[in-house]
């Protein structure tokens, strides 16, 4: 992952529901282009942080059990309000149903009071479709799980 928009998971519980913050440096590069004169976090970057709480979420409620968790359609999203260095978003997601390996998660991002971004996302769970001899599912949710404990400094089965 290139852009960790997370810093911190401050709320977890497991497949339910993830809270984590992420403060706006000024010295990230894409802010050279957004805009030069008004620097702000690009619109794509808050509803990619509503992806990975979403993504983080769904990989703990199972201890990882599907390597891949993919977003399928953001649906309703709205945005509210700018972020600017130095501010920084609640991001909040929250499981609102699953069938089939499709889990809808309600989620939405804030700074102060006001909502910088909100949507519903879909996102599947799936295997990778390797044969099992080749591991890569196994080798994926090893790499997700350490990535998760690299990010956020907790293990992955952890109540922050």
């Amino acid at each position: 992952m290139r852009y960790s928009q997370l810093e911190t998971i401050t709320e977890l519980v497991p497949g339910r529901k993830l809270v984590a913050t992420r403060t706006l440096q000024a010295n990230e590069h894409y802010l050279l282009d957004h805009f030069p004169r008004f620097p702000v976090m690009p619109g794509v970057m808050m509803l990619e942080a509503l992806h990975q709480a979403a993504f983080w979420m769904i990989y703990t409620g199972d201890d990882f059990a599907y390597p891949l968790v993919l977003l399928r359609e953001a649906k309703g999203v709205k945005f509210g309000d700018f972020l600017a260095p130095g501010e920084t978003l609640v991001v909040t997601a929250e499981w609102m149903k699953e069938a089939d390996n499709i889990v809808t998660v309600k989620a939405k991002a804030c700074k102060g009071d006001k909502t910088t971004v909100s949507a519903r996302l879909i996102l599947e769970k799936k295997l990778t479709g390797d044969p099992d001899r080749l591991a890569t599912d196994e080798f994926v949710r090893g790499q997700m799980k350490k990535q998760f404990s690299e990010l956020f400094g907790q293990p992955v089965s952890a109540t922050a």
